[in-house]
């Protein structure tokens, strides 16, 4: 028999995957899989997390575990994730926030998204909405809201949940859209700022169109506009910023990433099965009830549409001034 040459290896290699490719991976899932998630529980990504982690842990036939580590923006979750074993065992459930703003707010990161991380699906997003409190800010259009910041300058406050938020970088590219100056007021988490917001001690802010609806239902706060490119069916009669400011565009998405280096036929089996959890009729459900619009974006595409979000964001911190606190 002639010797195995390294060409006559990667030939028997190749002929290998050719046959029944799962044979030749390391049996997945082997053990419960770990979804990070880089904020408290209850909240929009914790709820999406959860919903995807039940229907996974059903069709993989392993226990998914939910890893809440806020903190420091997700760079806690995102050190984590990154410190993990890359077989698909370990999962991350993120937003725009760690993903693309980080990049820009923090001067050193102990790891890479771009490089570390793999996005494998869009779970779902949501526009952020502008919202006021009617007695403070009077007004039921966009139009009129900008005329009065603009005959103000600075004298206008907006809530925002931290310095460097998504929210607060929302805030900053309106500012920067209506070309008037406005005072910006850092709560910790939105959900202190919408107090505040209902009270009148602020009087606008930008929030995640999902936690701010019920406070626009029950009327404690009015909404002027969508940040979406379209419509939101949940706020009809609400019109899309950019109807107002061409380009304006600030939607809060949620993604599962894996890590660089997992093998193919592990992605292969994870893609298949979120997608099937998010065809689901419970995730159907949840959708409708929280508000969530689809992402259906084909994996393939997903690298560019990071890399633009990132863009975006980038700009909106340079813009800002913003440093991470």
């Amino acid at each position: 028999m002639p010797p195995i040459t390294r060409r006559t290896s990667l030939a028997l290699f190749a002929a290998g995957l050719a046959a029944p490719a799962l044979a030749q991976a390391p049996a997945f899932p082997s053990r419960p899989i770990r979804i990070f998630v880089p904020f408290a529980a209850g909240g929009t990504t914790d709820i999406l997390a959860r919903a995807l982690g039940e229907r996974l842990s059903v069709a993989l036939g392993q226990p998914v575990v939910i890893d809440n580590r806020g903190g420091a923006g997700g760079t806690v979750a995102g050190e984590a994730f990154a410190r993990s074993e890359p077989d698909g065992h370990s999962l991350l459930v993120a937003t725009a926030s760690l993903i693309c703003i980080n990049k820009a707010l923090y001067p050193r990161l102990a790891f890479d998204p771009d490089a570390d991380f793999l996005p494998m699906a869009m779970l779902a997003q949501q526009p952020n909405v502008l919202v006021v409190n009617p007695r403070a800010l009077p007004f039921t259009d966009l139009p009129a809201l900008i005329a009065h910041i603009r005959a103000r300058p600075s004298q206008v406050a907006f809530g925002s949940s931290g310095t460097g938020s998504q929210l607060h970088l929302t805030g900053e590219m309106f500012r920067a859209a209506i070309g008037a100056e406005m005072t910006h007021v850092p709560y910790r988490g939105s959900a202190p700022a919408m107090t505040d917001l209902v009270a009148g001690n602020v009087p606008m802010m930008f929030d995640g169109l999902g936690t701010a609806l019920p406070q626009i239902r029950g009327g404690a706060i009015r909404a002027l506009g969508v940040a979406s490119a379209a419509p939101n069916a949940a706020l009809p009669g609400v019109p899309p910023i950019g109807s107002v400011l061409p380009g304006f565009l600030s939607v809060n998405w949620t993604g599962l990433f894996a890590l660089r280096g997992t093998p193919d036929v592990v992605l292969a089996r994870i893609e298949a099965e979120t997608a099937k959890a998010l065809a689901s009729p419970e995730m159907a459900r949840l959708f409708t009830e929280r508000a969530f619009d689809p992402m259906p974006i084909p994996r393939a595409e997903l690298p560019a549409f990071v890399a633009g979000e990132s863009q975006r964001w980038r700009d909106a911190v340079r813009q800002s001034g913003a440093k991470a606190e």
